[in-house]
């Protein structure tokens, strides 16, 4: 896969009054094009968007085996950190294993008060069994064919590596066991868009969430899309209606309420 310059990190550009800072996390194996649209869209609407890059993607396969998924949280965590300085508090908003990170960012002491929505897209919560043999299997069979592009859409393409390093599964592996058991921590308003046909990501990590989560929750039927749900035909319906949430749930930065 050739990466364009859609897949390198990307900052909304200055606000004179921005409506407050939003995180945006992508997914396993992805890159920041599967999320820019989304970006773009809420930058219009006058938010601070801030869309990084996760260490060892849009790179080489070869560089993402090779990093632990607490490279992956400590650098989204560094980012909700600089935008909640500025604004106050965010909203973070995940797609896939992208959701994951954000639920640890709601649950993270480190963070109290600091998150104050989330928006999450076909989130991911779970691997099948096999997950577990990957330290073993890797060294004989290092890679499996890539799980990008799963898009109803004709025509639309995801920007991601086109095998799937296994030994960076056993790392997904271990942050997915983070984030359940640290479902019961997330207090904040939490938005759920779940595509009904995914080829990714199982519909009951999307119950297990809307289950597990302490705070409020509101949920998307995505009928129209599969698992890159920010790419595809309903697109514009999670930018509608994170949109709408995030102005009901993140309050406006003070300088605002003058």
């Amino acid at each position: 896969m050739e990466f364009s310059e859609l897949s390198r990190p990307w900052r909304a550009p200055s606000h004179s009054n921005p409506r407050g800072g939003l995180l945006l996390c992508h997914g396993f194996t992805g890159s920041p094009q599967s999320m820019r649209p989304w970006a773009e869209d809420h930058a219009e609407r006058g938010w601070d968007v801030d869309l990084p890059l996760l260490p060892g993607h849009a790179s080489t396969w070869q560089e993402l085996s090779r990093t632990p998924w607490g490279a992956w949280y400590s650098h989204v965590r560094d980012a909700a950190r600089e935008l909640s300085d500025v604004h106050g508090p965010i909203a973070v908003g995940g797609l896939s294993m992208g959701g994951a990170l954000s639920l640890l960012l709601a649950a993270d002491p480190a963070l109290r008060g600091r998150v104050a929505a989330l928006v999450l897209v076909n989130p991911g919560l779970s691997l099948p069994p096999v997950a577990a043999l990957s330290g073993l299997i890797a060294p004989v069979v290092p890679t499996l064919p890539g799980i990008d592009s799963d898009i109803a859409a004709e025509g639309v393409t995801e920007e991601a590596y086109g095998r799937l390093p296994v030994r960076a599964v056993g790392e997904v592996r271990k942050l997915f066991s983070k984030a359940r058991k640290s479902l019961g921590a997330v207090e904040v308003p939490v938005l759920l868009a779940t595509s009904r046909e995914d080829h990714i990501v199982p519909a009951k990590d999307s119950r297990a969430i809307a289950a597990g989560v302490a705070g409020p929750v509101e949920r998307l039927p995505l009928l129209r899309s599969y698992h890159v749900a920010t790419l595809d035909h309903d697109a514009p319906l999670i930018f509608e209606t994170s949109a709408r949430f995030l102005d009901q749930h993140v309050p406006r930065p003070a300088a605002q309420d003058a």
